[in-house]
């Protein structure tokens, strides 16, 4: 059984190569955000403090929080980097299934 018919999703080097760096960008992602949180709940009371989860209203206030206790930091813009690169590398690894799918591929 050949490696096409086991992953249909993923049947090319290209593919295989796009979901090898979303999964980098995504794991960096990851773990910054978390140190992030980590690091300004050090300076936190404890009624005060960031869940880990990610909520769009949490998620401004890491940021604002952060930036004024490490205003020289770049942890966050870095997070926010590999963020948007993994979603540009979704939507290209979806236009290329899509064109893959049209052309008969």
């Amino acid at each position: 059984m050949s490696d096409s018919e086991v992953w249909p999703v993923a049947s090319s080097d290209l593919t295989w190569l796009i979901l090898a760096v979303c999964f980098a960008f995504y794991l960096t992602a990851f773990f910054l955000y978390h140190f992030m949180v980590f690091r300004v709940n050090k300076n936190l009371s404890p009624n005060e403090r960031i869940p880990h989860s990610l909520t769009f209203g949490q998620r401004d206030r890491l940021a604002t929080e952060y930036k004024s206790i490490y205003p020289r930091s770049i942890v966050y813009q870095l997070t926010l980097l590999c963020a948007i690169s993994l979603i540009v590398l979704a939507a290209l690894f979806a236009g290329i299934r899509i064109w893959a799918a049209a052309t008969g591929r």
